[in-house]
């Protein structure tokens, strides 16, 4: 049998390899824990707020901050609450915006994710389109630690006015991992 000596003991090279295989597994159970989760989710959600400044440099330039509230459902049927905070750059309707999305859900757990995307107003079409990606940047509650990143598309179903708020509707496709406990 196979052994190396150490200063007063012997240790058999199988109880080296059982050593081996036991933290082997131990990494492969915490990757485990930590898998990565897809989900899908529809976000509905309208403007509270929009603030626009017209860009002298030329016709149809704005700038501006806007608010979203709404809600989120997950495939899985999970609802939260949706609230985002961004700016935005556009010439005659469309361009690039930004901001911040955060959804809560009933247990009080959080996510942020930072985004940026494009608005587009397709010629011959009224209301516009949008598509985006963004990053998690914090979780809370069972979401604590959380990493990944999002995808969104989405259409405008009412414009923005007195009587509707630019009600939108998003389709979201989430890619993330937890910390294993």
């Amino acid at each position: 049998m196979a052994t190396i000596k150490g200063r007063k003991k012997t240790v058999p090279i199988w109880g080296l390899v059982g050593i081996f295989i036991i933290s082997a597994w131990f990494v492969v159970f915490n990757t485990q824990a930590a898998a990565e989760t897809v989900k899908k989710a529809k976000v509905t959600c309208y403007l509270v707020k929009v603030e626009a400044i017209p860009v002298s440099d030329g016709e149809g330039h704005i700038v501006g901050v806007y608010e979203r509230r709404g809600v989120g459902v997950s495939e899985d049927g999970e609802v939260a609450a949706y609230h985002a905070l961004g700016t935005f750059d556009f010439i005659k309707h469309q361009g690039p915006f930004q901001g911040y999305g955060q959804l809560t859900y009933k247990d009080g757990s959080t996510t942020i994710i930072k985004y940026q995307g494009t608005f587009t107003l397709t010629p011959g079409e009224k209301l516009p389109t949008l598509a985006g990606k963004g990053e998690y940047i914090k979780g809370t509650g069972r979401f604590q630690g959380v990493k990944g990143n999002m995808s969104f598309s989405g259409k405008y179903i009412t414009p923005y006015g007195k009587e509707t708020k630019g009600d939108v509707v998003m389709e979201v496709t989430q890619t993330y991992t937890l910390p294993s406990k």
